[in-house]
């Protein structure tokens, strides 16, 4: 077997001598299922025939309507230009009965009547019917009958949506079947791409359009020659032998990789990133080609000539200088379009013509000239940056030249010179040259002007993650380089921040712009002559091509800023799975994967076990144990029997939550009382290591472990993810799908598109699995392995569900070259694969098939073996003599192969092969001397920093030495008193630092259960403890906002923020005057912030009076609804007109009040009992929606045939949000339930109880499940 070398076509080669050197979707199902165990559901009504009818007939009339309305364009219509970009409604969903319409009712518009009205047809439709009602009698019973005996299909069987799940629509099979790999296929997917071979002329002219692109973005002037014939032949592997990225960078090295010819050392034109950039850029160019040929076809359509169309079509390099271009021919051939238009569809009603087309048809058209040189000229000069055209100065002023042109339309001069002005303004806006020259400053001088909203001034406070931007001025364009713009975005989106996109010294740059247009005469008919030239240029800039440049910047920046953190996740991601199996300090770095026990306790209650699993060296789940109590002697000599017997090269553990802090100090007495046995016994001693368990925490709840695992408990199935996350991390990763969203990799991943996000993270798995290979009938054996099988260079879901089916219904496959001679693959899929799939355990096996070497390299790879052992040809005369020689070198001879002199033997096969060979050679060498050599990183144990992270969730910038955090007293013990924090960790607080005064006990200040801020003294990350100080000197508000506060950036503008302030100040001393003085214990002469303020450190409920800033007929009631949330409750006083001397009445919306202690009492804290009611339901969940969405998700994931729903705080103080999520899949989704002091409000209807609350939900929701389904 193998590919023999054709000895024919080149000198023999001579013997080399020796130197010194699964998928089932969920059943569809009702909402209101959710509800079950409380309520049940109607029945749902069925769908009223004649409606039904009556729509499809109403559809139909409407779609005709639709298709006349075609007819109808305006001057700028574009709807030929769109059809041709592919950017028509009819590939948005039109169905094809409409598409067949679109002939009969231009035939009906040949015989009807001129000037008949859409309202006249109509109602001959309602009178006479659409003559469709008795097109049944047209066709013959023999067809029905054969429709009859037509054998199902899968659509007939399935839903389209659930035929896409599971990937067997139509275009799944076409992609199944093309030869193509199947990551190219569905990058082009909506796109015309056809996927021939390239030519040679397509291939250079995308290189040097790549290569000029990468050079510009990387700051340079021109690629060099090197540089762009590397290039060359990778997109040449892109777009004619359909190579994907991992392929070319193992196998066709030799095209971008120089060796010096001084020190002999390889030196790489393109690096892996390199390739992957320029994947990435070829998929941007033959988007760019597509635009482009659309727009020669449409010229050619509307047999549009016109050189300089030609020459800026032939120059254009980006697809925003085709839209320019597309423009251009809109606004200068209008009525050439529209005569096409007119002629290809039949008769329509006239066009409106614009002001532009309108005043280009009168006289006026004879006055722009006098204005001086035309767009195209001033493009020139502007792009060029020369004065190459001058304005002839007219000898007339301004005024003069404009009476020539009174008429009619334009009465007076100063409207004939607004229309010369507004056509000249269009000219130079829609000019292609003008607006490549100015997208091209705007480029390398915008600006980048940040300032806050009224809402932002408050909301972002010195904590904020936007705090560092909040006053940003005249920021470059390309300082930003990081995703900060995303966050910017994301302000402005909030309503937080104003965003201004500009240019640096937009007056010189203006300056520079006119230099361009307006005369060097200092007449005073000259100098009127140049006024009306910058109002051309004003009128331009301001109404066309300065909301285009900002729109241009700020996409491109927007473009960038996600750039940069899809690739900060890949490398994050990368990162991870690009790391070894564990292996003990002691291990080589070739020993097997380690057999190991994992451990955990879930919560780390009372109520949960500790459960343990051990997994082998292979991966297979062995034994398991649950026991109830380490501290019980009984438990404690079991688990450490169980954790003895298995001789683990490593024991994992993790929890949920800090409390599994307990258990690791457990553990590490058990596993040294064990390893002591061991030592004594002679055997190796057994490591601890804490595990990253977010893999784990999505594994544990999901499908895909409930169906591999239905025997085991959630937490077992948590130890399991555990245990196989330190064997091959990669696997871990790579069977998420896309829950790998669901993992943090970036700060910023949230501003994100999922799918894009998604495309890069795959990349990262793409990378690492091409690197390792898939063992292809243990992949057939175990879904576990398969899910890594659609990474596999030329693979994708669909190919490799293709070839698992195919290899289970054939048999194992016992070679690499049986993919081909079994028609498992195709050529191009077989030529990427092959390499990467390993043929392992197989009896008969060729060793080949276990390396990394492509099978049409073996014959080389036999060689090399041949030479290595001085072994003549004429001795390997059979395929079993090759195999035997390689093997015998892998497993024998390898140092024999740095004997052979491979630059002389890459000589005589590049006159062989007329192609480089010399890296090809090496990667052979290699792979014979270490076949499938883990070229990951060695798994390095996380320190100390990462283990306190991933026990107790805290970072650095969450817990820190100085920061003042909320912790709770759970015990007292005279000098000492122990706290509890938010995440779980114990805080330690001794009796000197409790109180600035002296105290005997810790008891005499804090009582148990009472939460108290604290200021962090000491982290102790080893024992996870914290020393705490509740010294009132220690905790004053704000003392640790040097420590949290975020760096500013450095074109932070302190003197907008100083004006603000003061502006702020200014206000509140104007308000200050005007304050009233209420007559209250309660009531504080503050602003809402002060009360905010004021309120923070106490109970929730507790509210204050102050005055408002309404006027002085109203009151502010301030009051804590929870940590950091406060409701401001605006209270008006009503006067009685009929006795002055009457207090006045207090009113909340429509409810009235006597005074203020009956308003606290039967609204504030009536509403506050309410707030309490629905906080205490075990429906509710603290933290915001993003907890409760985190929180629900988790619980359809858990169990997805049920839905879920919950309470959290809303925004708005005062309000909760009713979060609930229908299915596994669907979107977290929320409504508003606003607290009243006797209920709650949801959809305008109140309800008295919580409970009573829920049921009303949930009949509202399946009163809508029940109108979707009608």
């Amino acid at each position: 077997m193998g590919i023999k070398l054709n000895r024919s076509t080149g000198p023999k080669l001579k013997r080399l001598k020796r130197g010194r050197e699964e998928l089932s979707r969920q059943e569809s199902r009702n909402v209101g299922n959710i509800f079950s165990d409380e309520e049940q559901t109607e029945d749902q009504n069925q769908r009223d025939d004649y409606a039904e009818d009556y729509d499809d007939r109403s559809r139909y009339r409407r779609d005709m309507y639709d298709d006349m309305g075609d007819f109808i364009a305006d001057e700028d219509d574009e709807d030929d230009l769109n059809e041709v970009l592919g950017e028509r409604a009819e590939a948005h969903g039109y169905d094809d009965e409409r598409r067949g319409r679109r002939k009969a009712n231009m035939d009906m518009m040949s015989i009807l009547p001129e000037g008949m009205s859409e309202d006249v047809l109509v109602d001959m439709y309602d009178i006479f019917g659409d003559g469709r009602e008795y097109e049944w009698a047209l066709y013959n019973d023999e067809e029905e009958e054969a429709e009859k005996e037509r054998e199902p299909q899968l659509a007939d069987i399935f839903e389209p949506s659930e035929l896409a799940e599971r990937m067997m629509t139509e275009q799944d099979e076409e992609i199944r079947l093309r030869d193509v790999p199947e990551r190219l296929q569905m990058r082009y997917e909506g796109t015309n791409k056809s996927f021939e071979q390239a030519t040679n002329e397509e291939v250079q002219e995308e290189a040097l359009w790549i290569a000029q692109a990468m050079v510009n973005a990387r700051g340079m002037l021109q690629p060099d020659e090197q540089f762009i014939s590397a290039i060359t032949y990778v997109v040449g592997f892109l777009n004619r032998e359909f190579l994907e990225v991992p392929h070319i960078k193992d196998h066709r090295r030799d095209f971008f990789t120089e060796i010096d010819k001084d020190t002999g050392i390889s030196k790489e034109i393109l690096t892996e990133k390199d390739l992957w950039e320029i994947y990435d850029w070829d998929f941007k160019y033959h988007g760019f080609v597509e635009r482009r040929q659309a727009l020669r076809d449409f010229l050619e359509k509307t047999q549009i000539t016109d050189e300089y169309v030609d020459t800026i079509l032939s120059r254009a390099e980006r697809v925003e200088e085709i839209t320019d271009l597309t423009e251009y021919v809109n606004l200068n051939f209008s009525e050439r379009i529209n005569a096409i238009q007119q002629h290809n569809r039949g008769p329509k009603r006239p066009t409106t013509k614009s002001l532009y087309q309108s005043s280009k048809d009168s006289g006026i058209h004879n006055l722009l000239p006098k204005f001086g040189i035309t767009a195209r000229q001033f493009g020139t000069n502007y792009m060029e940056s020369t004065r190459q055209y001058f304005p002839e100065d007219s000898p007339l002023d301004p005024i003069a030249e404009a009476h020539l042109y009174i008429d009619n339309v334009f009465t007076d001069e100063h409207k004939v010179l607004k229309a010369a002005r507004s056509i000249l303004a269009q000219e130079l806006a829609y000019d292609p040259q003008v607006r490549r020259a100015m997208r091209r400053d705007w480029e390398a001088y915008g600006t980048v002007t940040v300032r806050p909203t009224e809402k932002g001034y408050t909301v972002i406070d010195d904590l904020h993650p936007m705090k560092p931007f909040k006053y940003l001025s005249d920021k470059p364009r390309d300082s930003f380089k990081d995703g900060q713009f995303l966050q910017i975005l994301k302000g402005e989106a909030d309503g937080l921040l104003n965003v201004t996109i500009s240019i640096q010294d937009y007056p010189s740059w203006l300056g520079r712009m006119c230099e361009f247009y307006l005369s060097d005469g200092f007449s005073d008919s000259v100098q009127q002559w140049n006024e009306q030239r910058k109002e051309v240029l004003n009128l331009a800039l301001q109404e066309y091509l300065l909301p285009l440049m900002k729109k241009h910047v700020r996409e491109k920046l927007r473009m960038e800023a996600q750039e940069y953190v899809c690739h900060a996740a890949f490398t994050s991601l990368y990162n991870k799975i690009n790391v070894g199996p564990f292996r003990g300090p002691e291990s080589q770095f070739k020993s097997a994967v380690p057999r190991v026990v994992t451990v955990t306790a879930g919560n780390g209650t009372h109520k949960d076990p500790v459960v343990a699993v051990f997994v082998n060296q292979r991966g297979k789940v062995l034994d398991q144990i649950e026991v109830s109590n380490l501290k019980d002697e009984k438990d404690w000599k079991q688990l450490s029997e169980f954790i003895k017997s298995k001789k683990a090269n490593v024991l994992g553990i993790a929890g949920y939550n800090a409390e599994i802090r307990k258990v690791i100090k457990h553990m590490q007495t058990m596993l040294s009382e064990i390893n002591q046995s061991n030592e004594q016994s002679g055997l190796s001693k057994m490591d601890m290591v804490i595990v990253d368990d977010e893999t784990a925490r999505l594994y544990k709840s999901s499908r895909r472990a409930q169906q591999e695992f239905p025997e085991h408990t959630e937490t077992m199935r948590y130890c399991i993810s555990l245990a196989r996350r330190l064997q091959n991390p990669v696997m871990e990763y790579a069977s998420l799908g896309r829950d790998l969203l669901a993992i943090h990799h970036h700060d910023l991943q949230h501003l994100i598109p999922e799918d894009t996000l998604l495309f890069y993270l795959e990349r990262a798995l793409i990378s690492v699995i091409n690197d390792l290979g898939v063992d292809i009938n243990a992949a057939v054996q175990s879904p576990y392995l398969a899910s890594a099988l659609q990474y596999v260079c030329g693979f994708g879901p669909r190919k490799a569900q293709s070839i698992l089916k195919k290899i289970e219904a054939t048999g194992e496959l016992e070679s690499r070259t049986a993919l081909v001679l079994r028609k498992l693959t195709p050529a191009n899929t077989f030529m990427n694969c092959a390499s990467y799939l390993r043929i392992r355990d197989v009896d008969g096996a060729d060793i080949l098939d276990d390396t990394r070497i492509h099978p049409q390299d073996y014959e080389l790879a036999r060689k090399m073996a041949a030479d290595a052992l001085e072994i003549d040809e004429d001795e390997m005369d059979d395929y079993d003599s090759k195999v035997a020689v390689v093997t015998r070198v892998i497993k024998e001879y390898p140092d024999k192969l740095n004997d052979l002199i491979l630059d002389d033997y890459a000589v005589v096969l590049r006159k062989q092969y007329n192609a480089p060979k010399r890296q090809i050679l090496e990667h052979i060498k290699l792979e014979l001397q270490g076949p499938y050599h883990d070229r990951r990183n060695r798994y390095a144990r996380p320190t100390m920093e990462e283990q306190f992270v991933m026990v107790t969730g805290e970072t650095r910038q969450q817990l820190s030495e100085g920061f003042i955090i909320p912790a709770m007293v759970v015990a007292c013990r005279g000098k000492v008193a122990n706290c509890v924090l938010d995440s779980g960790l114990e805080g330690i607080i001794y009796v000197n630092n409790v109180s600035d005064e002296r105290v005997m006990n810790v008891s005499d200040v804090l009582k148990v259960g009472q939460t108290i801020n604290c200021k962090v003294l000491r982290i102790d990350r080893d024992k996870f403890t914290i020393e705490l100080s509740c010294k009132p000197s220690d905790t004053k508000p704000g003392s640790d906002l040097h420590l949290r506060r975020l760096p500013e950036d450095t074109y932070y503008d302190h003197t907008a923020e100083a004006k603000d302030k003061e502006q702020q100040k200014a206000n509140r001393r104007k308000q200050s005057k005007s304050k009233r003085v209420i007559k209250h214990p309660l009531f504080r002469p503050f602003n809402h912030m002060e009360a905010e303020e004021y309120l923070s450190s106490r109970q929730r409920g507790d509210l204050v009076i102050r005055p408002s800033s309404h006027g002085y007929d109203h009151i502010a009631i301030t009051w804590k609804v929870d940590d950091g949330i406060y409701q401001h409750i605006d209270v008006l006083e009503v006067k009685n007109n009929n006795d002055i001397h009457a207090p006045p009445k207090l009113k909340i919306g429509n409810q009235t009040f006597e005074d203020l202690d009956e308003l606290i009492v039967t609204y504030v804290e009536a509403v506050a009992r309410k707030v309490e009611e629905i906080m205490a339901h075990p429906k509710y969940v603290p933290g915001g929606s993003r907890a409760l969405n985190e929180h629900l998700t988790a619980l359809t994931q858990a169990n997805p045939k049920m839905s879920a729903y919950g309470f959290c705080q809303s925004e708005k103080a005062g309000y909760f949000d009713l979060g609930f999520k229908i299915s596994v899949k669907g979107p977290p989704m929320r409504w508003v339930v606003k607290v009243l002091p006797d209920g709650y409000r949801l959809r305008n209807v109140s309800y008295p109880q919580v409970d009573d609350l829920i049921n009303g939900f949930k009949r509202i929701q399946m009163a809508e499940a029940r109108k979707r389904r009608a």
